[in-house]
């Protein structure tokens, strides 16, 4: 087998050999002092693919590598989003949850309590002045006879019953500030049973 066949075995990487290649499997010949027609060219030839391939081998690895990267990137990118987008989901809900709970759970019996303090200062007001425009004295227990007793009477009791509600309710979730509400309730419920009992 003579030397340029053996160089046309470069068609074995999938291209011809290079000048540079030719030139290098020449040399590598020449200084082992092999004939055109040397048993031996093929085995040099078969080194010289292993080379040439081994040389290009770290630039598929990379070129591979990169595409695995870039695809995981992309599907952590996409679980990224998609874990932001449940996140913010979540976020939501929570909040109108919370929003929903400080709205009962306090404004109304702050509302009721506003209630009961207007309609007492009111009562008190009307009190004080029958006092001074008749010169009698009429006692202070006189204002719980009033149209507004009644209503203070129902309204502290109708407090005492939502706090109630929700202390049981807080005692049954195991959330801390259900002994809070539970004594606002006690506190509620007395101030009507002592307001309607001097009523009659």
């Amino acid at each position: 087998m003579s030397m340029d066949s053996v160089i046309d075995l470069g068609k074995a990487c999938g291209r011809k050999l290079s000048e540079t290649e030719t030139a290098r499997l020449r040399e590598v010949g020449n200084s082992l002092n092999l004939r055109e027609d040397d048993a031996l060219w093929p085995l040099l030839a078969a080194m010289e693919y292993q080379r040439v391939y081994y040389e290009a081998l770290p630039e598929k690895i990379a070129v591979a590598s990169r595409t695995i990267m870039d695809g995981m990137a992309a599907a952590a990118e996409k679980e990224t989003a998609a874990a932001q987008a449940r996140l913010t989901d979540s976020v939501v809900q929570e909040a109108q949850n919370l929003a929903s709970k400080i709205q009962y759970a306090r404004l109304v019996p702050m509302g009721l309590f506003a209630l009961i303090c207007l309609l007492a200062y009111g009562s008190l007001m009307l009190w004080a002045g029958f006092r001074i425009d008749t010169g009698r004295d009429i006692p202070l227990a006189a204002v719980l006879h009033m149209p507004s007793g009644w209503l203070i009477g129902g309204l502290c009791l109708a407090a005492g019953m939502f706090c109630g509600g929700a202390a049981a309710k807080e005692f049954a979730e195991a959330e801390k500030g259900g002994w809070r509400k539970g004594s606002i309730a006690i506190l509620f419920i007395m101030l009507g049973v002592f307001v309607l009992i001097n009523v009659f």
